[in-house]
């Protein structure tokens, strides 16, 4: 909806014009606004009665975790600050505008060998945010964006999140006409007070939304229109949706990782599995790189001599991985040496590597050791990073033979007859 009048919206750097409400709730609105160099952003603003007490701490809790967000499919803030209009004080925040949403694109009609690469996307992000200590509890289409350019999928709108330092409660509690219209897509512990409502409450939403994208139905009550029914190929979601939208909380799936194991294993190839890495502070898929030798690789940093023998030093200790790296690199690369001082010859301990050298050898020695180093670290990072993708694919084939086996199990059962 265009603005009779522009709104301005300053942070400390940045001036940005306000110029149409693009959505709107009971806590705040959503604008579109320029900023000073021209690029289009969407700006969420806390209403000013909502600007106190718990509302003013969810919304200060969405920004902070959004802020630090790296993950690719959960918003980043970008920028915030303090909308003054007279005496009034309201906080807002700044992210990229994306014009489309989940809920448009089932509108439409997603092309069903696309549905689970979108719903990939969606488990990704909902499993970083659990991995965080973060829980939706408000999952729906609407909530999730839509990148067109990327054909990416963003979970927005943390403003009922549970983020780990609050005391769990129930937010949501309608009455019987309105519950319906208003919490669709809320798990049945979170329509009464007084029940915990944790990570299950967002699996719940995720069974609803599946169904969904396959049906462009909520599939609500007991004769919903199943997946099965309108995709014969993708009938076997259907269990997996009913055991997501269990009435008891502890009967659905215990994690995300448990519906990827499942859709793994019926050879959804897209679908990737992810770990919080605690050296970079941020989830990752389960095969990135994250090892110290390859996120800070060893250096060259001094050199000592002792009875004859030349000392290098590293900046940091070397593992005997890269030790066998070093020995792999020297055998398989091009490389010259002085005297037959190959990389076989030096010895590793810690971050010391020596070797017996005269005094006329020594600079030539460093010079080569200089030069075999990054070699080395790029052979280590390979060794890796075929260890984890070997060790993934094989998880990944032992899942999918422990779904063909369950498959050949119920086949046998439903067929043969005592």
């Amino acid at each position: 909806m265009p603005l009779n009048k522009p709104v301005t919206f300053e942070t400390t750097f940045t001036c940005y014009t306000g110029t149409d409400i693009i959505g709107e709730g009971g806590a705040g609105h959503i604008y579109r606004a320029v900023d000073d160099a021209g690029n289009v952003r969407a700006i969420k603003l806390l209403r000013y009665e909502r600007a106190k007490g718990e509302k003013a701490k969810r919304f200060k809790n969405e920004v902070l975790f959004c802020s630090k967000n790296q993950h690719p499919n959960i918003i980043t803030v970008i920028e915030h600050g303090i909308f003054t209009e007279g005496k009034r004080l309201s906080p807002f925040y700044v992210m990229p505008l994306y014009k489309s949403s989940l809920k448009a694109l089932i509108t439409t009609g997603i092309p069903r060998d696309k549905v689970l690469f979108y719903f990939g996307q969606i488990l990704d992000g909902v499993e970083a945010a659990h991995f965080q200590q973060v829980i939706h509890r408000d999952l729906k289409p609407e909530n999730v964006l839509y990148d067109e350019q990327q054909d990416r999928l963003l979970l927005a709108d943390f403003g009922i999140a549970h983020f780990e330092e609050e005391a769990l409660y129930t937010s949501v509690e309608t009455s019987p006409d309105t519950r319906l219209a208003n919490f669709l897509y809320a798990a049945p512990e979170q329509r009464n007070r007084g029940t915990t409502v944790d990570h299950h409450a967002d699996i719940y939403a995720l069974g609803l939304i599946l169904n969904e994208m396959f049906t462009n139905q909520v599939p609500l009550g007991t004769g919903y229109k199943t997946i099965g029914s309108v995709a014969s190929d993708f009938s076997y979601l259907d269990n997996m949706v009913s055991t997501m939208l269990h009435q008891s909380a502890e009967e659905r799936p215990a994690s995300i990782e448990v519906i990827k194991r499942e859709l793994i294993g019926r050879k959804q190839e897209f679908i990737t599995r992810q770990r919080l890495s605690e050296l970079k502070q941020t989830v990752v898929p389960v095969t990135d790189l994250d090892d110290p030798l390859i996120v800070d690789p060893p250096r060259l940093v001094d050199i000592d001599v002792e009875s004859g023998v030349l000392i290098l030093l590293f900046h940091r200790s070397v593992n005997p991985k890269w030790q066998q790296a070093w020995i792999q690199m020297g055998r398989t690369s091009s490389i010259s040496y002085l005297m037959h001082k190959g990389p076989e010859q030096f010895s590793f301990s810690g971050n010391r590597a020596s070797i017996p050298a005269r005094e006329d050898e020594m600079q030539r020695i460093v010079n080569d050791f200089k030069t075999w180093i990054p070699m080395a670290n790029s052979t280590y990072a390979a060794m890796v990073l075929r260890e984890k993708q070997e060790l993934e694919n094989q998880q990944r084939r032992q899942l999918q033979q422990e779904i063909e086996e369950q498959e050949q199990r119920r086949r046998i059962l439903t067929s043969v007859r005592i």
